[in-house]
């Protein structure tokens, strides 16, 4: 069965010869982030794409991450081996180097705070490396970039992600370290006398061992039920939480034979993490080709990989049907959470209702 959508709106993306983009759908409004090797735009899709901030790129063509304050009054660019903070006009407000690691592969800042709120002033928290093999250096700098504290944690090192774990007052609560060989381990962590302190080693709980074996693909609005894929890609997974209890699974085999009916465009297809919710009671699963066997061994390089998108019942993991959209060759697919998803072609981005 083939579901025709319905185009909710179409945002051309300017000025997109050499951009590249990103779609954020977690906020109030989904946005979408242009990074060119000159600017940082961030629009917001309502009924239309308004641009909502601009920040010239530090240095063109170096950068390669970008974080951008609640309040959207600076962005902080990583750029080579240092964070360079900058103001929508193009002033560089502060810079902190990174040492010799890349920014890019390894860096981490996140904010914390109401950006110029009275209670809570804006905090932003960088990760450095630290010069141990089995620490992590975290600074904290105020707005301006003055650095209010420094905290190394016995935990991480080279080659290691490093993340923070905030609780519901927007406070340090605890630290996750992941990458490498090693399954991921969280600490408690907490901040006292003007530094991060960590705690006792957390032990895996049901969540953590579920998602080393599977990818998390998020959860629904009620926080009621999440939804996995399994590493192989062979199946999705539905569990209610805090349980993790798996209520529905939906795998390759439910759907129709590679080659036949509504997959006739798959030879091996695998299921893709560009899956999630479309809202509490509708969930996307994308198929997609691993690769064409002709391209590489013929021509040498991959082709562009056929993708399918298919609505489901999370409550059942039942087939609804597969999506027919009015363009061919629709790969990368955002749910939204409110009922919508966003699709992107080169120029336009488009916004996609059953």
């Amino acid at each position: 069965m083939t579901i025709t959508p319905r185009l909710v709106a179409k945002y051309a993306i300017p000025d997109r010869d050499g951009a590249h983009t990103y779609l954020d759908p977690t906020g109030p409004v989904p946005r979408l982030e242009v990074r060119s090797p000159e600017s940082l735009r961030i629009y917001e899709l309502r009924e239309q794409a308004e641009l909502r901030a601009e920040f010239p790129a530090p240095t063109p063509n170096r950068w390669s991450r970008q974080w951008v304050a609640p309040d959207l009054s600076f962005a902080v660019f990583g750029a080579g081996t240092e964070y360079v903070a900058v103001a929508p006009d193009g002033t560089r407000l502060w810079q902190q180097p990174y040492g010799t690691w890349e920014v890019s592969r390894w860096g981490y800042l996140d904010f914390s705070g109401s950006a110029g709120g009275a209670d809570r002033e804006l905090r932003i928290w960088l990760r450095l490396p630290s010069g141990l093999s089995d620490s992590t250096l975290f600074l904290t700098l105020d707005a301006a970039g003055a650095v209010l504290a420094r905290s190394v944690l016995p935990c991480g090192g080279y080659e290691r992600f490093v993340s923070l774990l905030w609780d519901e007052n927007d406070e340090v609560s605890g630290v996750t370290v992941a990458g490498g060989q090693a399954a991921a381990t969280h600490f408690e962590a907490r901040w006292e006398s003007g530094g991060i302190v960590l705690g006792r080693q957390l032990p895996p709980g049901r969540g953590d061992l579920l998602r080393n074996e599977r990818e998390y693909l998020g959860a629904d609005s009620r926080n009621a039920r999440c939804m996995t894929v399994d590493r192989r890609r062979q199946d999705v997974s539905w569990h209610s939480l805090p349980s993790y209890r798996v209520t529905a699974t939906l795998g390759l085999s439910d759907f129709p034979a590679p080659g036949t009916g509504d997959c006739s465009v798959h030879n091996d297809p695998q299921i893709s993490t560009f899956s999630g919710f479309v809202d509490d009671d509708t969930a996307m699963v994308t198929l997609y080709n691993p690769y064409d066997e002709a391209a590489v061994y013929v021509f040498g390089h991959e082709r562009w990989r056929e993708h399918s998108h298919w609505l489901a019942d999370p409550a059942t993991g039942a087939l609804h049907g597969r999506i027919e959209y009015p363009m061919a060759e629709v790969d990368t697919v955002m749910p939204v959470g409110d009922g919508t998803w966003i699709t992107e072609e080169w120029d336009a981005v488009y916004r996609w209702r059953r």
